[in-house]
């Protein structure tokens, strides 16, 4: 599948899920795409995310001490240092790093924009469930309806107590 056609396809699936393009005129023109999501995060900031000509894919943060982060897959790298100066002049060191591995196709960055949107913010997440025993059921009773325990509570209040617990 070639990239205009794979880049229309996403395009369309983001759109589907709620997703605006947001990029200015000069963020076009530089090759950079902004998309946000239709909800906003814990501190009611919009989740923007952007793609870039030069093959980067990132989730970009609007507040704290961290401008934006990579989503782009990495992969262990390392490379050969050469000391200018001191008394270990002319020697070497490892330089162990982690590398992006850049996206080149303006397709391949929004398939791999949009699998990060669904895998983090689509898929449901796995409610607690916590084991219920008689202490929990004493828990509850004690501490939304008042009562000394489960045993103590009439039955409409039991009732009401297992009903919230199976939600």
């Amino acid at each position: 599948m070639n990239q205009a056609k794979k880049y229309r396809k996403y395009y369309e699936a983001l759109d589907s899920i709620g997703c605006k393009h947001v990029s200015t005129p000069r963020q076009i023109k530089n090759g950079t795409r902004v998309f946000r999501l239709p909800f906003k995060d814990a501190w009611n900031q919009d989740i923007e995310f952007a793609t870039y000509e030069s093959g980067y894919v990132r989730k970009l943060v609007k507040l704290g001490y961290c401008p934006c982060y990579q989503i782009n897959k990495k992969r262990k790298g390392s490379r050969m240092i050469k000391v200018e100066s001191g008394q270990h002049k002319g020697y070497y060191y490892k330089l162990r790093s982690n590398e992006r591995i850049l996206i080149e196709g303006n397709g391949d960055r929004l398939e791999c924009l949009f699998n990060y949107i669904i895998r983090n913010y689509f898929r449901a997440k796995p409610r607690f469930s916590r084991k219920i025993d008689m202490e929990w059921l004493d828990f509850i009773a004690k501490w939304q309806y008042g009562e000394f325990g489960f045993e103590s509570c009439d039955s409409d209040t039991k009732d009401d107590i297992l009903k919230k617990l199976q939600q």
